[in-house]
């Protein structure tokens, strides 16, 4: 008797210690899948950093504030992010994005000269505006999702743009200029469909330049090389 009641007790305790955990439901929720952000020691950027916490990280929010808030992260430490950056329903700024195997230049382009397009925080309007970038402003391309770009300003700020705002470096629109990626692996399957469940149709070794035809929501590219045209992980392909 004593026994079973010594292992409830203990039952009793590792639950109450998960409790907390489970209380604070918020996740961090970032542009960039596996993204690092500062963990303020004020709520403001002028503040010192406490560290860095990740995508996908579970943290308390001690305090809620109308831009900032105080967090606690997993390991104990207290600090602030903005709020853009909680997510309290375990939805991700981040699924759905397709990364390219590096990145290429873009520039922010307006009907007006002089007008301003917002940097999104997910890709969809209904997201919290990053600020706004003019017309003309160079950009990082990394990603795409649906009809927006996952971009890098030059400052490091990470965001989404609708692809209607943002030109290739060459001057044509970025949807529609040709792309050629670089094998980075040693050997690469080419296959007849996104996935590894699809038949090989050829193998393509380190340093070999591919025709991106499409980039598609599940990581795998469609390209083309001479006579083959199929589909390769973007994991061993970078943007050229």
């Amino acid at each position: 008797m004593k026994r079973k009641l010594s292992i409830l007790l203990a039952l009793v305790m590792i639950l109450s210690l998960a409790l907390p955990m489970m209380a604070g439901a918020e996740t961090v929720s970032l542009a960039y899948k596996n993204g690092s952000l500062h963990l303020r020691k004020g709520p403001g950027t002028n503040y010192g950093s406490n560290g860095y916490v990740r995508d996908g990280d579970y943290i308390t929010v001690l305090s809620k504030g109308s831009v900032w808030s105080k967090i606690e992260t997993s390991a104990g430490r207290i600090g602030y992010i903005k709020n853009l950056y909680i997510s309290g329903n375990g939805a991700n700024y981040a699924d759905g994005t397709s990364y390219f195997g590096g990145s290429y230049t873009g520039y922010v382009v307006t009907k007006y000269s002089g007008s301003s397009v917002n940097l999104r925080a997910g890709a969809s309007t209904s997201t919290a505006s990053m600020g706004q970038l003019r017309n003309g402003t160079k950009i990082k391309i990394l990603g795409e999702n649906g009809n927006w770009y996952l971009i890098e300003t030059a400052s490091g700020t990470q965001g989404y743009m609708s692809k209607t705002y943002i030109k290739s470096s060459a001057g044509s629109s970025s949807s529609s200029a040709t792309q050629y990626a670089t094998v980075t692996g040693s050997v690469v399957n080419v296959r007849a469909g996104a996935g590894t469940q699809y038949v090989v149709k050829t193998a393509l070794t380190r340093g070999t330049t591919v025709k991106v035809l499409e980039k598609t929501t599940s990581n795998w590219w469609k390209i083309q090389w001479g006579s083959y045209t199929g589909y390769m992980s973007a994991n061993y392909l970078r943007m050229k």
